[in-house]
């Protein structure tokens, strides 16, 4: 038998049900907020290599994968619709070194997903899903995630 978890997404009133895919904790950040971090000092950064500190993160929550979208709860409220989604990456980049996690990311890369807001506007946010302090359940976020934008 089949099972399938559905989930109730409640909107502005209007209660939309989606199928469930994934759900977990995340560490996540918008770019600006890296941008801006980028100038705190070497020793937090190099410290983050060696510690059991979190990766590059300004905010914290739950995060759940529906059919529809991206849903995150937390410190912050975020939806990303599957149709607003332009980018998805996973791995190192300029804002998120590898230098600046725990064995310079040999087992686990941050996501970086870039949407859509209006028009002229867009997003990009970076989130480790499920960390442990060594690993991340990244790689199959976003390989579901990609089957999902397919």
């Amino acid at each position: 038998m089949l099972k399938i978890k559905l989930t109730f997404i409640a909107r502005n009133n209007i209660i939309m049900v989606a199928q469930k895919m994934l759900e977990g904790n995340v560490l996540w950040s918008y770019d600006y907020e890296l941008t801006e971090g980028r100038n705190s000092g070497w020793v937090e950064k190099f410290a983050g290599m060696f510690s059991f500190l979190k990766p590059l993160h300004n905010h914290e929550g739950n995060i759940l994968l529906a059919s529809n979208g991206i849903y995150i709860t937390g410190d912050e409220q975020l939806e990303l619709p599957l149709s607003h989604i332009e980018e998805v990456y996973m791995g190192f980049d300029d804002l998120f070194p590898a230098s600046s996690v725990k064995n310079f990311g040999t087992f686990w890369q941050p996501i970086r997903i870039k949407s859509i807001i209006s028009n002229s506007e867009s997003q990009t946010i970076y989130l480790v899903i499920n960390y442990t302090g060594i690993f991340s359940d990244n790689k199959t976020w976003f390989n579901t995630l990609i089957s999902l934008l397919r």
